[in-house]
């Protein structure tokens, strides 16, 4: 479960690469030496690449390719691993295009705060199709039983925020194949920072199943721990005993050797006993679901003393409700919003700027 051993990019690389069975070599730092499998080798045009991951690193690397947003070899990366992680799905909103709710300047009162402003006032609304990733995981877990689990994280792909609730509102749509509407598309994030967080959330999620197995199985796992003791101390006590009635020292010297390599033996039968019920887990992306959805992005306009600011919020038409913001400053979503010059932060952090 450890997702952040190397920076976000050179794993996102690393792990499309490894999956499609490419053999690679972390060959210095920021540098990977890959070794392509015969079905990628016509895609990316060579058998054997130098990946930099650092642009003075690939400056000073005679041979290497500087791996970065926009590079042509990770736009081919993202293609790909949209068709070969398992499985790729496009699925689409069916419903009209949505409109603003008449009682939209309610709702954003009812769901957020906006402190030391005066109730805001929508100055315009924007309607762009948004696209919603559904990364699902298979998770296996090995202990003294093996166990599978599906993890499904659902990020928005312009945000980058995890969507708990999503599939409680899908499951009312009925989804459509193709488009039935003709909108502007939304700007997305790149694919392979949504990856690295849906990666830490679906960490977070078997990090808790893991601990319910452990939890499950301590039982036993105390029942077999138990049985160990009492073997080994019966084992040990008739060890001394012998010890302690015989006067023969070539004898002792014997016994105190069988009873240090009885307590080593049980030491090692416990140990094993305790690895057998941890946990070891692999998370695997077993495929990937992409939900086009319409969604209006929505210009607030709030008075704060003598200001005018502005702040835009995003309506999804497909739960009812406003996505909730996220701080500017710290990047926590926040229900309450204190304006700082002109923009807004959570009251935490302006907590926290008065008091440094």
């Amino acid at each position: 479960m450890q997702f952040e051993e190397t920076p976000s990019l050179e794993k996102f690389v690393l792990d499309y690469l490894q999956r499609a069975g490419a053999l690679t070599e972390q060959e210095s730092f920021a540098t990977l030496e890959v070794l392509l499998p015969e079905d990628l080798v016509g895609q990316f045009g060579e058998e054997q690449l130098l990946l930099a991951f650092d642009y003075e690193v690939a400056e000073e690397t005679e041979g290497s390719m500087f791996i970065t947003h926009g590079s042509p070899f990770l736009d081919k990366t993202v293609e790909t691993v949209l068709q070969s992680y398992g499985r790729f799905t496009l699925t689409y909103w069916s419903g009209p295009i949505p409109e603003l709710p008449r009682n939209f300047e309610q709702k954003v009162l009812a769901k957020l705060d906006f402190q030391r402003c005066r109730p805001p006032k929508v100055r315009l609304h924007v309607v762009e199709e948004c696209v919603f990733y559904g990364f699902n995981f298979r998770c296996t877990f090995r202990s003294h039983e093996k166990s599978e689990e599906v993890s499904t994280i659902v990020l928005n792909g312009s945000s980058g925020q995890v969507q708990t609730d999503f599939f409680q509102a899908w499951e009312k749509n009925i989804p459509a194949k193709e488009r039935e509407y003709s909108l502007p598309k939304a700007k997305l994030l790149p694919l392979e920072g949504l990856y690295q967080t849906a990666c830490r959330n679906a960490e977070q999620a078997t990090q808790l199943w893991a601990e319910k197995i452990m939890k499950e199985g301590a039982w036993q796992k105390k029942k077999e721990l138990a049985k160990i003791a009492g073997y080994y101390d019966e084992l040990a006590a008739e060890i001394q005993k012998k010890s302690i009635g015989t006067a023969d020292p070539k004898k002792k010297v014997r016994l105190e050797q069988q009873l240090s390599a009885t307590l080593a033996d049980r030491e090692r039968r416990e140990k094993d006993a305790t690895e057998r019920y941890g946990v070891e887990v692999d998370i695997r992306l077993d495929h990937v679901v992409a939900y086009y959805i319409p969604c209006l992005w929505v210009k607030l306009e709030l008075e704060h003393k003598d200001q005018v600011l502005a702040y835009t919020v995003l309506y999804n038409p497909l739960s009812g409700e406003i996505e909730t913001p996220v701080c500017k400053r710290c990047g926590r979503q926040t229900i309450s919003l204190v304006p700082e010059q002109d923009h807004f932060i959570c009251p935490e952090c302006r907590v926290g700027a008065k008091s440094y």
